[in-house]
């Protein structure tokens, strides 16, 4: 049975039938999210404490690491429009095609 058939044959079905059906797809698919994103505490472990960690202290306080943050991205959007990162194409070329 393709997917495709299977569709037509829930629209064939009764309202609260596709209802149930929607519910518990969802719901299984939620569960499987959520099993994922359980597993992946698991999987990362002391090491994501540890880095949590070391980023808190090298943060200082909030107002710092906003300030830092807030120039680190007028920094770059300088350096796109004035500086290095600005792509200058100097020269180009159109060729034609064959036929």
């Amino acid at each position: 049975m393709t997917f495709q058939a299977y569709i037509e044959n829930l629209k064939a079905k009764p309202e609260h039938v596709r209802r149930r059906i929607a519910f518990w797809s969802s719901f299984g698919i939620t569960a499987i999210i959520f099993t994922f994103w359980l597993a992946s505490f698991s999987i990362t472990g002391t090491t994501a404490k540890s880095a949590v960690a070391t980023v808190v202290t090298r943060a200082g306080s909030p107002a710092q690491s906003l300030i830092a943050g807030v120039g680190d991205f007028l920094v770059d959007v300088k350096e796109m429009i004035f500086g290095t990162k600005k792509i200058n194409y100097a020269q180009v070329e159109v060729s034609g095609g064959t036929r």
